[in-house]
């Protein structure tokens, strides 16, 4: 038996209930809410007794919000596990001394990849603000260490997609409001704040998430350029495999979209390696691209 599956196995409803009811949340949670978690619990393996998952859940009626939320170890563990990590390192890039150009950039070695696996996030893009606009308490604390956590969740889910896909998103990007809107009076009137639902009514699935995901990370890939501003994939390319990607997820297909993911992060990695970026209006698209692959919306890129 796996270690994976060891793990899973010690994973019950009856433990994980025992954990919410030492909380004391067993009442707070409505019974969808405690449901989600014990689901998440039990499939992914996280022991919510070892700080691997945990649960907020704040608000009333169309203001509810529920988060269920995982650690950066977890992500770290999860790769090693898999036998594949050989090592990762993180950085943080500044530009003077404003927040607003850093940048915290993780570098992940693969023993099945020849290239490192780069990924970036930019403090100006994660950071979280409080009602008053200014960063919450946490992030105006310490936000390197802040930035550091977003850009580690967010690489090893892409650089280790199969085996992380659909796990619950790391707690420093999640948006964690510093005031109680379960009080009435902390609650704008409809006319001032109107109620804004996702596309279709609903909340995203995990693997929709998931979906957006890498469907953003792919329009980076395609976008980026060398220090000259030569990009290093040529135009025709980047028309094509954003077709791709936009024939992928209109079918909903996570496995067709991770395998395009894949690809252009090899392709990517070998072309930054050979050093020989291209001008967007030189080149043909190159017929060795996967065929089945499928993308985002046009504004993810």
């Amino acid at each position: 038996m796996s270690s994976a599956i060891a793990v899973r196995d010690e994973i019950t409803e009856a433990k994980i209930t025992e954990y919410l009811d030492a909380l004391g949340s067993t009442t707070s949670l409505l019974p969808a809410e405690k449901k989600m978690f014990i689901n998440i619990a039990k499939e992914f393996g996280l022991n919510p007794f070892k700080k691997e998952l945990h649960v907020t859940a704040y608000g009333e009626g169309k203001w509810r919000k529920c988060s269920i939320i995982t650690g950066y170890e977890v992500y770290i563990k999860r790769a090693e596990r898999t036998g594949k990590l050989n090592g990762y390192d993180i950085k943080i890039v500044e530009d003077g001394d404003s927040l607003k150009t850093m940048k915290a950039v993780v570098t992940i070695y693969r023993k099945d990849w020849d290239h490192p696996f780069v990924h970036e996030a930019f403090y100006i893009e994660s950071v979280q603000y409080n009602k008053d606009g200014e960063p919450n308490a946490v992030w105006a604390k310490q936000p390197r260490f802040m930035t550091k956590k977003v850009a580690i969740g967010q690489a090893f889910r892409l650089c280790f997609s199969d085996d992380l896909g659909g796990m619950p998103y790391e707690e420093s990007e999640v948006p964690q409001h510093e005031r109680d809107v379960t009080e009435p009076e902390n609650i704008a009137p409809e006319a001032e704040k109107p109620e804004s639902p996702p596309p279709g009514g609903r909340q995203r699935t995990p693997e929709e998430a998931e979906i957006d995901s890498l469907t953003a990370d792919i329009g980076r890939i395609l976008k980026e350029e060398d220090p000259d501003g030569l990009g290093y994939f040529p135009k025709g390319e980047v028309d094509a495999n954003r077709e791709l990607c936009r024939n992928a997820r209109k079918a909903m297909d996570p496995g067709a979209i991770k395998k395009l993911h894949v690809f252009l992060l090899r392709e990517l990695a070998k072309r930054k390696a050979e050093c020989k970026p291209v001008p967007f209006a030189e080149e043909e698209f190159r017929n060795d691209i996967p065929d089945g692959m499928y993308p985002p919306s046009d504004d993810l890129f």
